[in-house]
C-alpha cells in the first residue's frame, strides 16, 4: 500500500490506518525475555513470607497489643 503525499513522495512499508501482519517466518515473543524472581518461584517466595511473617508475631509487643484489643473490648 502506497500513499502519495505532495509530489508524488511515497512511504512505504507503513503502519497508518492498517496493522501489519508477522510473516509465517516470524516468531511473534509477546513475553518478556527474564521474567522476575516473583514471577518464576511464587510458591518459594509465600512460603518465605509466611515464615517471615510468623517470626515477627513471635516479638513480645504483640502481647501487649492483644491485651489491649481485648481490654476495648
Amino acid at each position: 500500500m502506497d500513499i502519495k503525499i505532495g509530489d508524488n513522495n511515497k512511504i512505504k512499508n507503513s503502519s497508518i490506518g492498517h496493522q501489519i501482519a508477522p510473516s509465517s517466518n516470524e516468531i511473534v515473543d509477546n513475553e518478556p525475555k527474564s521474567k522476575r524472581f516473583s514471577q518464576r518461584h511464587p510458591i518459594l517466595l509465600s512460603i518465605i513470607i509466611s515464615i517471615a511473617t510468623g517470626f515477627i508475631l513471635l516479638f513480645s509487643f504483640w502481647k501487649s497489643a492483644v491485651n489491649f484489643i481485648e481490654n476495648l473490648f
